[in-house]
């Protein structure tokens, strides 16, 4: 591959980054949250229960960054933080019914690259051909530089968001 093509590839991405990130920011900041706060909020809604370092696997952040945003939450009474009984080290995140609550509006939110992909995809068999090569594309990255644990539960939450 050629170094301006991979140049316009990354910068096409970054581009498409950019607009999901205003959308996780618009969505959050209604909720009075942070993305990454209200990226918490989604990782507990499908794990239930999850350990510091389980969120931040699943997160793909550095402990320290979970543990302030954990704290965060707290605050805002949308986390419940419980230590394990037999391992003090070890604590477990739930989400509180108002966590549940702020989720739930996020979830109502149009996120504008969700349109986008609709109707790109709806548009002809040929489109929707791409979005599945796309797809298998991101799988193999994601698998090379976040490992099979984190690609698995990509696929696996997603088939409890239809």
């Amino acid at each position: 591959m050629k170094i301006n093509e991979v140049h316009e590839l990354i910068n096409y991405y970054r581009g498409m980054y950019k607009v999901l990130e205003q959308d996780w920011q618009k969505s959050a900041q209604d909720q009075g949250i942070t993305s990454a706060e209200q990226h918490i909020l989604w990782i507990l809604h499908f794990e239930k229960e999850a350990t510091m370092s389980r969120i931040a696997q699943l997160g793909l952040w550095e402990i320290s960054t979970v543990m302030q945003v954990i704290k965060r939450l707290t605050k805002k009474g949308l986390v419940d933080v419980q230590k394990n009984k037999k391992d003090l080290r070890i604590s477990y995140v739930t989400l509180t019914d108002e966590g549940k609550k702020v989720r739930e509006e996020t979830q109502n939110y149009t996120y504008k690259i969700t349109e986008y992909l609709h109707d790109f995809a709806g548009r002809n068999e040929e489109n929707r051909k791409l979005i599945d090569q796309m797809k298998e594309f991101l799988l193999d990255f994601n698998k090379h530089f976040h490992g099979e644990e984190f690609s698995k539960w990509v696929k696996h939450t997603s088939k409890s968001s239809d």
